[in-house]
């Protein structure tokens, strides 16, 4: 049973789909399970495993599900048996984490900036790295666990599951605007989307992506230019200045850092 559980709880990681892990931590008194009985709880409800049924595994089914829509990742309680209509009088406690699969940066286009983003990405930042470019010769790896895969004329763009950002910085406009068709009809929506270009550039690309049947509120997350102003066209600056968006965003902190650069502040 136990390989099996961890065997789940790896392919949640790997695939993107959110549960919480429960788990008995202590027992005082009599109680359906004893430490270290487990269960996985999905958004939905849904649970594998068990941690004895009855009233306590409903009321730790129902925590868990609110533990997933609070933003929060773990959480410790305690239950008073018969608190929850059990006679049997004891006192369990029970442990939730909420298993987060890594988010995934999604790079279109293997040149100068997007092999260093990629590149620093892979080094620097807890996102699952991935690169893709249409042009054979460009595959290889970048930086540890960071390849590089041929994707001919871009023609079935792979959007992962679960929180996804992408960067489109492809060799061509033209092939920007394919790239950016895909992923912006993407379902479900991705977390971020971001294009490299000028101003001129992003109010053209957007103009094209509503003559393709683009949503007005999915064309808009388009992020073109993309990159926080900090300075400086060559690959490298404008790789960072990217890679800082990105973190910014990710952390929930973009507002902010966006208004602490306009007025000059570190």
């Amino acid at each position: 049973m136990e390989a099996a559980f961890f065997t789940r709880v790896a392919e949640c990681l790997a695939g993107g789909e959110p549960a919480v892990w429960v788990e008995v931590v202590a027992v005082e008194g009599p109680a359906p399970r004893e430490p270290g009985a487990r269960m996985l709880v999905f958004a939905g409800g849904r649970i594998e495993g068990t941690i004895g049924g009855g009233a306590l595994e409903e009321r730790a089914r129902e925590d868990a599900v609110a533990l997933l829509s609070s933003g929060e990742r773990t959480s410790l309680r305690t239950y008073e048996l018969l608190d929850l209509g059990m006679l049997c009088g004891g006192r369990t406690t029970v442990f939730y984490e909420v298993l987060a699969p890594r988010p995934r940066l999604v790079i279109f286009g293997a040149g100068h900036v997007g092999a260093l983003l990629g590149r620093l990405a892979g080094e620097v930042t807890p996102f699952a790295v991935e690169v893709y470019d249409d042009r054979a010769e460009r595959a290889g790896e970048l930086a540890p666990g960071v390849v590089v895969r041929h994707l001919p004329g871009y023609a079935l763009v792979p959007v992962p599951s679960g929180r996804t950002y992408a960067v489109i910085c492809t060799e061509s406009h033209a092939t920007d605007l394919h790239v950016a068709t895909q992923v912006l009809a993407a379902e479900p929506a991705l977390a971020y989307v971001g294009m490299l270009g000028s101003r001129p550039k992003a109010a053209e690309v957007r103009k094209r992506l509503g003559e393709a049947g683009i949503p007005k509120e999915r064309v808009e997350l388009l992020r073109c230019p993309v990159g926080l102003p900090i300075g400086g066209k060559y690959p490298g600056a404008v790789a960072v200045s990217i890679l800082a968006e990105l973190l910014a965003f990710h952390h929930g902190r973009l507002v902010e850092t966006r208004e602490c650069l306009k007025e000059g502040r570190s």
